[in-house]
């Protein structure tokens, strides 16, 4: 199963920041999402695949018409939290704060309620009953937000949260901790080392951000050199390793991995 999703924020939006920079300066910073979406929404178009895009209520909020945009081709929407904080670390009410925020932006522009939620950084530990909990209370039975090492037997993993039950379908890292089916990892990883990943592992959950498939990302000093460098590795060729693979392996979105997993246990 490979699940594909996309986290839509733009090049600066990046929770390991978020301690030290207020988001306010996002708004004078050029920003590059639309053109940057508008090409994976070409690939996706000409692929004739569907995904699960996780919009940041930030970038709703400043660019609704994108996000009218990966709805009106059939795509998913989920919630991708306001702020892009990392979730584990917010207090309670300011994570839901944060929710309703990004939710309410993404139901007014698409006129839908959203049912899906991925934490920046896939941030949430299963520990955080707390936060299902509330993700629950407000709507969202299905989860992307937890990582997990190693050869993960039981997917999607059931949380039952107070209000609903919430099935969790986590980032499964390599037993050495690479995230290696999307961002940064994928880029960096040596090919030879990702097809043979992509051959051995039956689950997967492709992420990947607008800015993996930015031939120009901007070099900024809000970051890291390690990050500027991390930002910028093989943004050339991303979209042609992602297009090679969505072309010989079937993928779902996110709904349709839930379709899958109901239908098997009623079969």
């Amino acid at each position: 199963m490979n699940i594909l999703t996309f986290d839509i924020e733009d090049w600066f939006h990046t929770h390991e920041n978020r301690k030290y920079l207020s988001g306010q300066i996002w708004k004078d910073l050029p920003a590059r999402i639309e053109p940057n979406t508008d090409r994976i929404l070409n690939m996706l178009d000409e692929l004739g695949i569907k995904a699960t895009f996780f919009v940041l209520g930030w970038v709703a909020e400043h660019h609704p018409k994108l996000v009218k945009r990966i709805q009106s081709k059939g795509h998913e929407i989920g919630a991708h939290s306001h702020w892009h904080h990392n979730a584990h670390l917010l207090r309670p009410e300011d994570f839901e704060t944060d929710l309703v925020m990004c939710l309410s932006q993404l139901t007014d522009i698409t006129g839908e309620p959203v049912k899906a939620y991925r934490a920046p950084g896939f941030s949430l530990r299963l520990k955080d009953q707390w936060a299902f909990d509330i993700l629950a209370a407000h709507g969202i039975t299905v989860d992307s937000s937890v990582q997990l090492r190693g050869n993960f037997k039981s997917i999607p993993v059931i949380i039952e949260a107070v209000d609903n039950q919430i099935l969790e379908f986590p980032l499964v890292k390599t037993p050495l901790s690479f995230p290696y089916s999307g961002g940064g990892y994928f880029r960096a990883m040596p090919k030879p080392l990702l097809n043979y990943y992509f051959k051995e592992e039956k689950y997967r959950l492709l992420y990947f951000h607008p800015r993996d498939f930015d031939p120009d990302n901007p070099y900024s000093n809000i970051f890291s050199l390690f990050r500027n460098k991390l930002n910028s590795i093989n943004t050339k060729v991303c979209m042609n390793r992602l297009r090679h693979i969505l072309f010989n392996q079937p993928s779902c979105t996110m709904g349709q991995a839930v379709e899958h997993y109901i239908n098997s246990n009623n079969s």
